[in-house]
């Protein structure tokens, strides 16, 4: 780290001593990789790569991606941070500061209605910066690391229709042949709607965390992976804070009909020719798949506690009942879209928790 802090020093042409070094927090968890410099009243971030290793076929590092992508989404215009210094030797990235807040914690300190304008605001950018990947695809492929969404997204599917039967199975309550072959058949459509979407070039490390505010300006700030995802998906977790090492912290959904309308129009104008309410249906489909697995997160870390992802997942999370709860409710009261198979399993889901409350 001192070699690295005199070779920052040299770039400033300051004395080392100039050089105020702080640690970053993610609610009570100190951030290993990043670091805050102050350099008399200006502040900068320092990220250091931790993967050192080619990630992608063309043999970029994520340092190398990050470098990339953010440097030419700053000279198109984008909200992201400017590379202000960068040491390849020590696959690090000196950035200017973007804010003190990010998305996830502002959104368990204030409300939705307090968030609106830059919530509109960031999902504004969300969509230039797929118009931006898209016009500059061919430059961006040799950077893109490769994720198999289908494969993942169809697991995740699987794992979310058995998390379905396990709330069921809570509630004591049997399932009627009629009402089994109604989820079912609903549980398909969903199915199918997802794994049958387009997706999109973008960062493949989407959570609220990532988004840094500055006053009403949003930056989008982790680039050291971009790939092919659904664009929803991002959607959906860019806008559910998780609230994680913060005391007191919950889930927090961030979406609601007016900026998913919003989403589905812009989309059906610049991206696919389907109708609105598709769009809009799929949007609420990956809402209800993400808490679903946040269900199944839960039921894991709890039945399984020694295992050493569970104890990490019960420190970020804390109350893990109350999590549960919170999750459930969010399965529930949270309909972005009035598609009725989506609200069938939604409202069965609501049934078999009204059974074991």
């Amino acid at each position: 780290m001192y070699e690295l802090l005199e070779q920052v020093a040299a770039h400033f042409q300051i004395n080392l001593s100039e050089i105020q070094v702080e640690p970053i927090q993610h609610g009570k968890l100190q951030k290993h990789n990043v670091c805050r410099y102050k350099i008399g009243t200006e502040s900068f971030l320092l990220k250091q790569h931790d993967i050192t290793v080619p990630v992608t076929e063309s043999g970029f590092t994520p340092f190398q991606i990050e470098r990339y992508t953010l440097s030419t989404l700053h000279r198109g215009g984008h909200h992201v941070p400017k590379i202000v210094w960068e040491s390849e030797q020590h696959n690090t990235l000196v950035l200017a500061w973007c804010g003190d807040e990010t998305l996830d914690s502002l959104a368990q300190n204030k409300s939705e209605t307090d968030l609106m304008p830059v919530l509109n605001t960031i999902l504004h950018e969300m969509c230039q910066l797929e118009t931006f990947f898209m016009k500059n695809r061919e430059q961006f492929l040799p950077y893109v690391f490769h994720f198999n969404f289908k494969k993942t997204l169809y697991l995740l599917i699987q794992q979310g229709k058995k998390t379905v039967g396990y709330l069921q199975h809570l509630s004591k309550t049997p399932l009627t042949d009629s009402r089994k072959k109604h989820l079912d058949s609903a549980w398909t459509i969903l199915s199918n709607r997802l794994l049958e979407a387009p997706t999109t070039l973008d960062s493949l490390d989407y959570q609220a965390h990532n988004i840094v505010i500055d006053g009403e300006a949003p930056f989008f700030i982790d680039y050291a992976s971009i790939g092919w995802d659904s664009q929803e998906r991002r959607l959906v977790q860019f806008f559910n804070s998780i609230g994680a090492y913060q005391e007191g912290g919950n889930f927090v959904s961030l979406l609601n009909r007016e900026l998913v309308e919003i989403y589905s129009e812009w989309v059906v104008q610049h991206r696919e020719d389907s109708p609105v309410t598709d769009i809009i249906a799929r949007v609420d489909a990956h809402h209800l798949l993400f808490y679903l697995t946040v269900v199944h997160k839960i039921i894991e870390a709890v039945a399984r506690p020694d295992a050493s992802e569970n104890k990490n997942l019960m420190k970020s999370w804390g109350d893990m009942r109350l999590r549960f709860q919170r999750a459930v409710s969010l399965i529930i009261n949270v309909g972005l879209s009035d598609d009725v198979n989506i609200n069938l399993i939604r409202e069965m889901i609501g049934e078999f928790h009204a059974d074991t409350s």
